[in-house]
């Protein structure tokens, strides 16, 4: 009797221990929202600036994007709403949410150190404060 007990501490034992380990890598990024005094901060010493920064997603686009039209689409509606572990994300993400709630991490990611630039999908929901762009 003693054994059954035991075993069923370790398997509950083991199954809290799983789940809390569970966690997403999401979780562990740094996240700086557009329009708060951290983000003035990281910007002003940043070697890629914002403004180049808009420059290298908008030609990484329009070298990835098949067609005029979805190329246009995305110059007009595209947002910068988040620099997230040394990355400026461009979104426009917030096009098919009315409450400017979303998915803003995907998007195309450009460093602010080197100015490497590439698409990312994440599916994190989180309310932004507002947006930069460039138009």
């Amino acid at each position: 009797m003693e054994a059954l007990k035991f075993k069923h501490y370790i398997t509950i034992l083991l199954i809290v221990l799983t789940i809390t380990s569970c966690t997403q890598g999401d979780d562990k990024m740094k996240i700086i929202p557009y329009g708060t005094e951290e983000f003035q901060e990281f910007t002003k010493d940043a070697p890629i600036s914002l403004d180049e920064a808009w420059k290298i997603q908008l030609n990484f686009m329009k070298k990835n994007t098949t067609d005029d039209l979805g190329y246009r689409l995305y110059k007009n509606n595209v947002g910068m709403f988040f620099i997230v572990d040394n990355y400026y994300v461009f979104s426009i993400g917030h096009l098919n949410n009315k409450m400017l709630e979303g998915y803003f991490l995907s998007g195309v990611w450009v460093d602010t150190k080197t100015g490497e630039v590439f698409e990312k999908d994440i599916r994190k929901k989180i309310k932004p404060l507002k947006a930069w762009s460039k138009n």
